[in-house]
């Protein structure tokens, strides 16, 4: 009878989950974020599995660019990309681009360059499947809250990109910015292209309220616009001018990001004048 009754209850809820999906704006957004990093976890095991016998192996990362093709068709999320050819390049140079939630990983994925790793502070490594996953895909970690490890962290990486010919993605805001606009600039990501006179390469994501708002829990199928600008060079560039450098490209992608954003916000402002 007990069993019974427990089967009833789950049926009942199974039957009860698609109304709430389709009612509950709130319940939809933990929902497909649920389901969104049950996703990448799964990639991430099967990055394990396969990269296991390659650790540290940037192109391990096929294995993630492939799956985020279906996983993107399935979210409902297009993604246009501008001015890829800025990344198309057998040289190495560090990619920086705005961070305004985990869903930058439809974007990035989408414009992940040949030979490119990424510059992740080290908690990351402890987050399940996808850490190890990380770490096999030759991601560099960095400790933030020892200045000295961090700086080791950015001189041994300078030598890497020379040796192994990479390119670097970072996210010099530091942290996801869910507002509005861009958060101050970190001089990590400069200081590391100065030490390795290799080129920047900003990129812009225009902002997400088309289908995200993490303040309404809103998450729905859209569209966002990647802006690739062309490459600031630093040769001849010292520890002086990385303030300079680190100010000046953070006012060109903002320009950059006003201008999308308000090209995204458009035919909605459209829209709603009819």
């Amino acid at each position: 009878m007990a069993i019974d009754i427990f089967q009833w209850i789950i049926i009942g809820l199974l039957l009860l989950l698609p109304i709430l999906y389709e009612l509950s704006t709130t319940f939809k957004y933990y929902a497909k974020f649920f389901f969104f990093y049950a996703i990448i976890n799964v990639i991430s095991l099967l990055v394990v599995i396969v990269g296991i016998w390659r650790p540290k192996d940037v192109n391990n990362i096929w294995i993630v660019i492939a799956s985020m093709k279906v996983v993107k068709k399935l979210f409902g999320i297009e993604v246009e990309v501008r001015g890829q050819e800025h990344l198309q390049s057998n040289e190495p140079f560090i990619l920086v681009s705005n961070h305004q939630s985990s869903l930058d990983f439809f974007g990035m994925m989408t414009i992940w360059p040949d030979r490119c790793t990424s510059l992740a502070k080290k908690e990351l490594i402890y987050a399940i499947f996808f850490g190890i996953a990380a770490w096999l895909c030759g991601t560099i970690f960095i400790d933030r809250l020892n200045h000295d490890k961090a700086l080791d962290t950015l001189k041994n990486t300078a030598e890497l990109i020379k040796k192994e010919n990479l390119k670097v993605y970072v996210f010099p805001e530091g942290t996801r910015n869910c507002e509005s606009g861009m958060l101050p600039f970190k001089k990590g990501a400069f200081n590391l292209a100065v030490q390795a006179q290799v080129p920047v390469v900003p990129v812009v994501f225009s902002t997400y309220s088309d289908f995200y708002c993490k303040r309404d829990h809103r998450f729905e199928s859209g569209k966002l616009v990647i802006q690739c600008l062309p490459k600031v060079s630093t040769e001849g560039l010292g520890q002086a001018d990385v303030g300079e450098l680190t100010e000046s490209i953070r006012k060109d992608m903002l320009d950059v990001f006003n201008q999308i954003s308000l090209e995204m916000r458009q035919p909605k402002l459209v829209n709603g004048l009819k």
